[in-house]
């Protein structure tokens, strides 16, 4: 199903990549869930570990896109600037604006870590991709705003993707 398609009043968890292709504007479907969550539209739920993926990937996007790396493994490049990482401002503001907006960012609670390895054997998912599974299934939501695959497979959870992502948008 298409991002478009999340009826309002629907609570869904959702993914890092949707708030990475809304901030770099490369999928106006993102931006606009965005939005919708932001007008109470829909419920948003997220999670920590997504908050931390989205901080890590705007930073180090935000360094390419400055020229301050280039190649290969970026994090590993990145962590031998410090005083880069120090000048760098717009993922920190992309953070805030995320802390302080409507969504709920679930803490991972022990025993999410229990369901989280059942759903690694059953459907070969991730750790941080079974970890958001199980703290949305905690939580009783069903629909998960994603663009990866990794979930297309697994029953039991409807999956909303946007249809417009454009690699190279900035």
């Amino acid at each position: 199903m298409n991002l478009t398609d999340i009826l309002n009043a629907a609570s869904i968890f959702i993914d890092a990549n949707i708030f990475v292709y809304a901030a770099e504007r490369r999928s106006p479907q993102c931006r606009q869930l965005l939005d919708r969550v932001g007008g109470e539209a829909v419920v948003a739920f997220s999670s920590a570990i997504v908050l931390a993926e989205v901080c890590h990937r705007r930073m180090i996007n935000e360094a390419r896109e400055a020229g301050l790396i280039s190649g290969g493994n970026p994090s590993r490049l990145l962590g031998k600037k410090p005083e880069a990482i120090a000048g760098l401002n717009l993922y920190a503001d992309n953070v805030r604006d995320l802390l302080d907006s409507a969504i709920s960012f679930e803490p991972i609670h022990p025993q999410d870590f229990y369901l989280a390895l059942e759903l690694q054997k059953q459907h070969g998912l991730l750790t941080n991709d079974s970890l958001n599974l199980a703290i949305a299934r905690r939580l009783g939501i069903q629909g998960i705003a994603t663009a990866d695959r990794n979930f297309d497979h697994v029953q039991g959870i409807i999956v909303y993707k946007p249809n417009d992502i454009n690699p190279t948008a900035q």
